[in-house]
């Protein structure tokens, strides 16, 4: 496959070939249709019931559902001096196999990501090596002229970690939180919070067991710091996106506050509680933590009723070796990429979630609050991100051929039903079949085009 010049547009890859994506269903919002997608120089000329391929490459889609390109907006790739964890290309490899077209990283690497010399770096070395499109995100910082200059080399939001900020900050200081907020108002580009207050932890932690080092960071610390952000966002014009939300208090307080308020949630906080610490251990060690069976159903249940934005992985890749360091020291974090959409088809299947809640959730909703225009939806027009799924399919999740570095997962042995069959990028088929058959760096490097 030749690697196409890429553009810095938003910076989007285009393919001078065209696809044909035959006889595929397609949700047309009240069902399923038959229809046909064409994909010409990158966007989808047209869908409808009549396949002309005008000489077009023809993908049979005989007995799948063609979904929009998912969109993860949580993602971390890893590469520079944590290459070793994951990389652009395998990350990359990992999203296109889990059906995802688009993916936003973020800014915690080594070096990280708080500085626009460092983000446009970060831009250039990406472009060489992902399969999938990928935009960045950038860590908040308390220097006002800065975030206006992140807005402007493209970062998507601007990441604050609560627990320990990655660029210098205040954390502590509810005026640092309102200025952050008015300055990113002021440059276009939301906020993104990791939302645990730490100052409301209880004395000292004992980390003898996974267990211990959950029950350390209780589900106070989340209530807490969303109520610190949204009383700050109050008077403040700037979008917040809660990341990883694990309580269904959370995403009603979100619901309740303003229009500029965003939340997500990921798999394993919406299918797994916090009683697999004792058996998984390290496989299930994340911050935040795994929460009570109680807490995870009120989660869950909130999330089919309309109130959770966004369903996103959080995939955060490591070595085993890291891992198995014992409570003390194992990394938080598991990678996601390719296990989201089949645990989410898999609820479909047994009736817990809605189609048309699955397509908000991982692809609309992301499109919509991160200004990925064009992306999302199939519509002609569009850019021709397609995944294209079987419904019907068993499989067992085995982490041991993942494509991500991170050969575990907390799902290992899972039955789930519904699989990806094909990932189409831009018109490019990236994924098909159980192979990688797009090359590194024919995906595209995404620069924010969000409007003030």
């Amino acid at each position: 496959m030749v690697l196409q010049k890429k553009r810095a547009e938003t910076a989007q890859g285009s393919s001078d070939r065209s696809l044909l994506v035959r006889d595929a269903k397609i949700w047309i919002g009240k069902g399923f249709s038959k229809r046909s997608i064409l994909i010409e120089n990158g966007r989808i000329a047209k869908i409808g019931r009549r396949a002309d391929s005008r000489g077009a490459r023809v993908v049979d889609a005989s007995g799948l559902c063609a979904l929009p390109g998912l969109i993860d907006v949580h993602v971390h790739l890893r590469d520079l001096q944590l290459s070793y964890k994951e990389d652009f290309a395998t990350g990359t490899a990992a999203a296109a196999a889990g059906g995802f077209t688009t993916v936003l990283d973020m800014p915690n690497t080594i070096p990280p990501t708080d500085s626009p010399r460092l983000l446009v770096e970060k831009q250039e070395l990406a472009s060489k090596r992902v399969r999938v499109n990928v935009g960045f995100h950038a860590a908040a910082t308390s220097e006002d002229r800065r975030i206006e200059e992140l807005a402007r080399a493209g970062a998507f939001s601007l990441k604050l970690y609560m627990p320990k900020p990655i660029a210098p900050f205040n954390v502590e200081r509810d005026a640092e939180l309102r200025r952050l907020m008015k300055n990113a108002g002021r440059a276009g580009i939301p906020v993104t919070v990791h939302a645990e207050e730490m100052r409301a932890s209880t004395g000292p932690v004992r980390a003898d067991s996974f267990k211990q080092l959950a029950d350390a960071r209780p589900p106070l610390l989340e209530t807490r710091a969303v109520e610190r952000i949204t009383e700050a966002q109050r008077a403040v014009p700037c979008r917040v996106h809660f990341c990883h939300l694990t309580l269904e208090s959370s995403l009603q307080r979100v619901v309740a506050g303003s229009s500029r308020l965003t939340s997500e949630a990921t798999p394993h906080h919406l299918l797994l509680s916090a009683r697999l610490l004792e058996t998984l251990g390290w496989r299930a060690w994340m911050v935040p933590p795994l929460r009570s069976e109680t807490h995870r159903q009120a989660l869950l249940a909130a999330t089919r009723s309309g109130a959770l934005d966004v369903v996103a992985s959080d995939h955060a890749p490591h070595t085993i070796a890291e891992k198995k360091r014992g409570p003390r020291n194992s990394p938080p974090g598991v990678p996601g990429l390719e296990t989201t959409l089949p645990l989410m088809l898999t609820l479909i299947n047994k009736g817990l979630l809605e189609f048309p809640r699955l397509i908000q959730l991982l692809a609309s909703n992301p499109a919509k609050i991160f200004g990925l225009n064009s992306r999302g939806a199939l519509r002609p027009g569009d850019h021709g991100d397609v995944v294209l799924v079987d419904m019907k399919k068993r499989s067992r999740i085995d982490s041991s051929r993942f494509f991500s570095k991170a050969k575990y997962s907390p799902f290992d042995g899972l039955e789930t039903r519904g699989a990806v069959v094909s990932t189409i990028v831009g018109g490019r088929l990236v994924y098909e079949n159980g192979e990688l058959v797009g090359e590194e760096g024919c995906g595209a490097v995404l620069r924010s085009r969000i409007s003030r």
